[in-house]
């Protein structure tokens, strides 16, 4: 092995694995030669990727020529969508994508913005497609004509992780035609949604494309799989659920009807954002939080995403003030955090000083979260014990040290910091916990 690879793999979040895995990269027909074409940066990078995840090595074995897109920005081109012709290959595809939009956060050359909206841009790209691949083509233009997706969570807020689930609603239109015709729109479009669904989720030798879930509709699973635009608006205007609202501060279009989804959205904002927060309305939020701070205690390791001083901290602060504050700065309702945290800012909320604390914990924890998930494309959010583990998490986000020991404690350090800070804002809203 060259001595150029050897300081490469040395450097790597796990030169163990990573010499092994190079070894075994190599002796694939003509991957030596493309390394040897590589530039010495992009060699780096690959090092550092297949010595931290797993599924993009065993990927990378499985199609060594993608190797080649080390490097290559994230671009997606409607041509060559429109030319898959089938799950397989759009599940590549994916990985494609995927293999790129990760050497853009191993490298460190982007903004970590960036990072998350394409990993949002691939998803709503394959969702898009899963519509055009799964369903007759029939089928496939009475789905989009009748029927809005809509997406929450992440994907909602442009903010998606590697291996997030894809929260979905489906919203279809009003009954204008006799009930037995409705009746009949409306079979196919839960049949069209089940083929939808299980085309996303099917797993092969080549990965999956999302996982789905469903739950947040109205009624959640015991809910049909798409209601009537109006009977959507009228669960929503009488629903008792606080986080309900939260849920759909994110909401986006993704897919189908413009029309009927834009109209929706309209129709959601009183909803969420209402013109004064009732005491009852304080209360629930108040209950959340106290049922937020509960569940954490009852867990072992920390959990990047709902542990104290987690994420789901910094989300929570950044949303109640969307929520108390939205209906008089129509600024405030955008379904992005952090655009959410820069309009904070320009309309008087928060500092400029308060902003960028925020905004470089978030950043930070969202890292620490795609590197967990990064691994074994699983939904993981618990951060390992071992030190080991700990010790490739902090080397693969350029963690700096003299030593291990080094590394571990100020990888230590600086999360304490950021858990800080956020379990700070955190508490900084709906103070005290009273109820009355």
């Amino acid at each position: 092995m060259s001595l150029s690879l050897e300081r490469y793999i040395q450097a790597a979040p796990n030169p163990q694995s990573a010499a092994i895995r190079m070894e075994r990269l190599c002796a694939e027909a003509g991957v030596e030669q493309r390394l040897l074409r590589m530039q010495d940066p992009l060699r780096k990078d690959l090092i550092s990727i297949i010595s931290l995840s797993n599924f993009l090595f065993n990927f990378l074995v499985r199609h060594p020529d993608a190797i080649a897109l080390i490097g290559t920005p994230p671009r997606p081109d409607e041509r060559e969508l429109a030319n898959l012709r089938n799950p397989d290959d759009l599940r590549l595809y994916k990985y494609q994508e995927l293999l790129k939009i990760t050497w853009m956060d191993v490298s460190g050359l982007c903004d970590y913005r960036e990072v998350l909206a394409a990993l949002s841009k691939l998803a709503i790209d394959v969702v898009r497609q899963t519509l055009r691949l799964a369903l007759p083509a029939d089928h496939y233009q009475t789905f989009t004509q009748s029927l809005s997706v809509m997406a929450l969570g992440k994907l909602g807020a442009y903010e998606l992780n590697y291996s997030s689930d894809i929260d979905l609603i489906f919203v279809c239109v009003n009954p204008d035609k006799s009930l037995e015709e409705y009746q009949s729109l409306q079979k196919l479009l839960f049949d069209c949604i089940r083929v939808i669904t299980q085309t996303l989720e099917e797993k092969t030798a080549d990965g999956f494309l999302y996982r789905v879930d469903l739950k947040l509709r109205p009624w959640g699973k015991s809910g049909p799989l798409c209601m009537a635009i109006d009977d959507t608006e009228h669960y929503y205007a009488v629903s008792s659920v606080p986080w309900e609202r939260f849920a759909w501060i994110r909401a986006r279009l993704i897919a189908g009807s413009e029309f009927l989804g834009n109209d929706l959205l309209l129709r959601m904002r009183p909803f969420v954002y209402k013109r004064s927060l009732s005491t009852d309305d304080l209360n629930k939020f108040i209950a959340i939080k106290s049922e937020m701070s509960d569940a954490r205690k009852r867990r072992g390791h920390w959990n990047v995403k709902v542990g104290e001083g987690g994420i789901r901290d910094i989300e929570f602060f950044i949303q109640m003030l969307q929520l108390a504050n939205g209906a008089g700065h129509k600024q405030l309702q955008t379904n992005g955090t952090i655009a959410a945290l820069s309009v904070l800012r320009e309309t008087g909320h928060i500092t400029v000083a308060e902003e960028q604390e925020v905004l470089t914990s978030y950043i930070f924890l969202r890292r620490l979260e795609n590197r967990l998930q990064i691994i074994d494309e699983r939904q993981i959010h618990d951060l390992p014990d071992e030190r080991d583990k700990r010790l490739v998490l902090a080397r693969s986000l350029a963690v700096n040290g003299d030593s291990d020991a080094e590394v571990l404690d100020n990888f230590e350090d600086t999360l304490i910091t950021h858990r800080s800070i956020a379990k700070k804002y955190f508490d900084r809203i709906l103070p005290g916990e009273q109820t009355g």
